[in-house]
């Protein structure tokens, strides 16, 4: 009998998405035509219409479609940008406002193996007017790994890309996302391997391996078989390091697709199953309640803009017991110079101090909390990166450009200014969801 659960992953997603819309109309293509008509098989809760296509040559005849389904379409296509645009104008033509678009492309036998990067970034920018006129383009929700391959055939480089078509407001920005923007500007992929030769191989956060590796012990007993949230895992190290370890099962997140490109090239030659990533927003993915016994975070959420909600949805993905732990940059209580204020615009921090983090928690419910300034800390490890690299610069030079050597000079010098200033703070924070009374 032939296996339904990449399907059902698939439809787990557009339940997700769909949030309690109606759904009458299904339409899927895929090359496959035993996969495709269990497309309609796994559907059938729906409810809807399902009609499945062998071709992406039917794509253009298709309209308002309240979820659009690909499966393994696109591997003729998936390297040529002309006939991506093409194929992307009648997707988003084909869905209907709101509709959900899965697509779900195995990517283990393409040449680059962080071509999911470079597929997430032509999606999620992608815009097109549609007849009346509308900015529309494809919304993302998540990429994710296809959990079946992971698990069954050890290939983590098959993948579900899930979107809802939305009309957006015209823009000129040179960014058109979030996302893009971060991978844009700090994280580009030169930008990533500079930040890691600094941090260590397998990191882009302060201190490397072992920094991390003392702060994780923070959290107490980890035992294998428990389940942690990572928010903003970047390259993957920290998720890779949990796992070894501890033995704990990691769902690693983050919004920069060049960072989990390259964790998800790595964890497909390593073959760790205990290790997931997911390329989404912590805000917008909703997570099952009372699923993860920890979440941690590594000077990740200064990107997020809304801490409560981030807090509260922390809140409801632990488990009672479970256990949040996060480190952060953050504000000091010194008078802000004008450097400092420009380098937070340009970074788009939003930073708190930690007074306004332990009250967020409070309010949001969590108990036994714990916030420490590890500044004094910070001020040793950047002192310590920018030493090394001083002394190595022959090395450093060898692999990047002169700018990267200055701009990652000049970064760390400027945080020790403002550190002395007390602008910049570097925060830690630890709470526990409380058992139910």
């Amino acid at each position: 009998m032939s296996s339904l659960s990449i399907q059902r992953q698939a439809l787990y997603y557009v339940k997700k998405v769909a949030e309690g819309r109606s759904i009458a109309n299904v339409q899927v293509i895929s090359t496959c035509e035993k996969q495709g008509q269990n497309y309609a098989v796994a559907f059938e809760p729906l409810g809807a219409k399902v009609k499945v296509h062998n071709s992406l040559e039917q794509l253009p005849s298709i309209r308002n479609a309240d979820v659009l389904v690909f499966n393994n379409a696109l591997s003729q296509i998936v390297t040529n940008a002309d006939l991506l645009t093409d194929f992307l104008k009648n997707a988003t033509n084909a869905a209907s406002v709101g509709g959900i678009v899965v697509i779900r492309e195995d990517l283990k036998n393409v040449a680059d193996k962080r071509q999911v990067a470079r597929l997430t970034d032509y999606f999620d920018v992608f815009r097109t007017n549609d007849v009346d006129g509308n900015n529309t383009g494809l919304d993302l929700y998540t990429v994710d790994e296809v959990h079946n391959s992971t698990y069954v055939e050890q290939n983590f480089l098959d993948f579900i890309f899930v979107f809802r078509k939305k009309v957006f407001a015209p823009s000129t920005d040179a960014t058109v996302t979030f996302r893009d923007f971060l991978d844009k500007t700090q994280y580009t992929s030169t930008g990533i391997d500079a930040y890691e030769w600094m941090f260590g191989v397998n990191f882009i956060s302060p201190g490397g391996y072992a920094e991390n590796l003392k702060i994780i012990k923070r959290f107490g007993d980890l035992k294998p078989g428990q389940t942690m949230l990572d928010i903003g895992v970047g390259i993957g190290g920290g998720a890779r390091q949990v796992a070894d370890e501890f033995g704990v099962h990691v769902h690693g997140i983050d919004l920069s697709s060049n960072m989990l490109a390259i964790a998800l090239e790595r964890l497909h030659e390593e073959k760790d199953s205990r290790v997931k990533y997911s390329i989404t927003d912590a805000l917008v993915y909703q997570f099952e309640d009372d699923s993860f016994d920890y979440v941690f975070s590594r000077d990740c959420i200064q990107h997020i803009p809304d801490t409560d909600k981030l807090f509260s949805r922390i809140y409801k993905a632990l488990k009672p017991g479970g256990k949040v732990l996060i480190t952060m940059y953050g504000k000091g209580y010194g008078e802000q110079s004008e450097q400092f204020k420009e380098y937070v615009a340009q970074r788009a921090y939003f930073l708190k101090n930690l007074k306004e983090i332990h009250q967020i928690a409070e309010k949001v419910g969590f108990t036994n909390i714990v916030t420490e300034n590890m500044t004094p800390r910070f001020k040793e490890i950047l002192i310590e990166e920018r030493t090394h690299l001083e002394q190595n610069e022959a090395e450093f030079l060898s692999k990047f450009q002169q700018r990267e050597r200055d701009s990652l000079i000049s970064g760390w010098t400027n945080k020790l200014g403002y550190i002395e200033k007390d602008n910049h703070n570097w925060n830690f924070f630890m709470a526990q969801k409380p058992f139910p009374k």
